[in-house]
Order: structure tokens, then sequence, then C-alpha cells
């Protein structure tokens, strides 16, 4: 009966394990990438290619080189907090901007993302080329990792 209750108490005592993906700390030297973080990798590109949809399908005037960009944050559960504008254009372009980013509502985070909330800086803008990159940087004065989402649509 011993053994049985020993048993019974390491089962209960043993810390359930489950696949998570690790961002590491910032100063490793360990570069993030989609190879080395694919989970975080493709949540933000499944959400950069919903920006990219809503940011081509609105209807706005706007020359070559203009681009505005916000930091917000994203909840595990996909709401959107302190939103700041970052890089201005001007308030009819910014507007605009903030208008597509509040449109796309981001998913809740999938299974094995380790993290309460992500520091997001989204950039739409037009250039002379079409481009969609993210990637994980440093996030100035926080000691948060930076997802970044460039949308930028040939104009």
């Amino acid at each position: 009966m011993k053994k049985i209750l020993i048993l019974l108490l390491i089962i209960l005592l043993t810390p359930k394990i489950g696949f998570s993906e690790e961002l590491l700390p910032r100063g490793t030297g360990i570069r993030k990438t989609k190879e080395t973080n694919p989970i975080y990798f493709g949540y933000m590109e499944d959400y950069a290619k919903e920006l990219r949809k809503a940011f081509e399908k609105k209807r706005m005037f706007a020359l070559c080189h203009w681009g505005a960009e916000y930091d917000l944050i994203i909840t595990r559960e996909g709401e959107i907090k302190d939103m700041k504008i970052s890089i201005y254009q001007n308030k009819y372009f910014d507007k605009k901007v903030k208008e597509i980013i509040m449109s796309v509502k981001p998913l809740p985070f999938r299974d094995g993302m380790n993290l309460d909330y992500m520091r997001f800086s989204i950039y739409l803008g037009y250039e002379n080329y079409e481009e969609l990159g993210v990637s994980i940087g440093a996030a100035a004065r926080s000691p948060d990792n930076c997802f970044m989402i460039d949308v930028t649509l040939k104009k």
C-alpha cells in the first residue's frame, strides 16, 4: 500500500510536460528565425497576411514613400492594447493605417507560445516595391522582444 501511495504522490508532484517554444532572452547571441521559432513566425506571418489583405482593400489617398508605424501589445486572447504611433506621415494617412490595424483582429496565441503578451511594431506603407516582412528584434528601453511586421505595397 505504501508503494502505491508513494507512486501516486510522485505522479501528482511531477510537473506536466508539454511542448512549448521558448524564446531565448536577448543577449544570448542566438538569432530568432523561422527555423528556430516556427510557432511564433507562423503566427506573425498569418497576422501579416491578414494585415496585407486589409491594407490592399483600403481605398485611400497615398503617395509613394508614405508609411506609418504603430507600436502595440497583443495579449494571449488576441486583444490589442497600448497602441501608439511611432512613425508619422500625416493625420489623414496615420488615421487610415490605424483603422486598418484595428480592423484586423489578431487570433489568440497558438499552443506552444509561452508568452502572456507580444509587443508589436506594425508598419504599413507604399514604396516602389512590394514586401511582406516579419522579424523579432529588440524593443527600445524594454527588456521585451519586439515582433515586427512590415507590409509595403507598390505605389
